[in-house]
């Protein structure tokens, strides 16, 4: 293809707009050209120097990657060789874009191709480059949430997938440890991990992080029940009957509210490592018996004031 009839993607011309290094197509030449990639030999001049200089440029197409969670929270991942490296790679699913695809359709076309699954409508974590300096691909990492299982598996010719459903709390040691090395999937999951903790600049919509927030109708009308059983039990037992028991009726709603309002840590995966799992779970019994205290007494009050007791 000659280099007037280069196509260019639409991301790449408008950096290039504001680049400080100018493209000089009578200069471009096309080395390799197959279904996958096009290596090409582009110039390009400093806006700032004037100098001119040869740069090797593979036109590969975008991509997209999928983090995928079950209704446990466990990550989907798929095992497969890669050429590259010569060897397996764990890694979340995903693939390359057909000329002008939406990602979104294209990472949830690739879950259910390679695994079988899908879920939630996905949401988009962000774009970047592949590999800005030899590549014109862009990634774009997706979440989709209450993944399940839907068919099986169809996979392209010379894919060999083995599936892998991993807790997501051991995702950042898979990391760690090298188990997953896939650089463009470390930073689709360090995005996603990133992307749960609440006040950053990447945190999720807010239809995900509200659900933490918020009492389901089920929860209001269990902690009714248990005031309107503490009254009942106010009238029975009297005064004394109803010092010894009302606090201990009064610790399932002070807990419900200190999980879902008090709680000192955001629940996501980094903040839930073992670690710190005993010293917050002190900090959440501390908090459930000072809430229990309060509502001990605001009950004890309306009960006087209403001559319960």
């Amino acid at each position: 293809m000659s280099a007037s009839t280069e196509p260019q993607p639409p991301q790449r011309d408008r950096a290039q707009a504001q680049a400080s290094w100018s493209r000089e197509p009578e200069g471009d030449s096309t080395l390799e050209s197959n279904w996958l990639i096009t290596l090409r030999r582009e110039r390009y001049r400093s806006r700032r120097s004037g100098i001119a200089h040869d740069f090797y440029v593979v036109h590969l197409a975008d991509a997209v990657n999928v983090i995928a969670l079950t209704p446990e929270n466990r990550l989907i991942l798929v095992e497969q060789f890669r050429a590259g490296s010569a060897t397996e790679s764990l890694e979340p699913p995903g693939g390359l874009l057909d000329p002008g695809e939406d990602p979104i359709q294209a990472g949830a076309r690739e879950l259910l191709e390679e695994t079988g699954y899908a879920g939630d409508p996905p949401i988009v974590l962000g774009t970047v480059w592949a590999c800005p300096s030899l590549l014109t691909s862009r990634i774009t990492t997706i979440l989709i949430r209450n993944a399940r299982k839907v068919a099986e598996p169809n996979c392209d010719e010379g894919e060999e997938l083995r599936l892998h459903l991993v807790p997501s709390r051991e995702v950042p040691a898979l990391i760690r440890n090298g188990k997953i090395g896939h650089a463009l999937a470390i930073q689709g999951l360090l995005w996603w991990l990133v992307s749960e903790l609440p006040g950053t600049p990447l945190q999720q919509p807010e239809v995900y992080q509200a659900k933490d927030r918020q009492l389901g109708l089920r929860t209001v009308m269990g902690i009714v029940a248990v005031f309107a059983l503490a009254f009942g039990l106010m009238r029975t037992l009297g005064e004394t009957g109803t010092l010894l028991i009302l606090p201990v009726l009064l610790l399932v709603p002070a807990y419900v509210l200190v999980v879902r309002f008090v709680d000192p840590m955001p629940k996501t995966v980094l903040t839930r490592s073992m670690a710190r799992l005993g010293r917050r779970s002190l900090i959440r019994a501390l908090a459930t018996l000072a809430v229990t205290q309060v509502l001990w007494i605001s009950v004890a009050l309306i009960a006087r004031l209403l001559n319960l007791v």
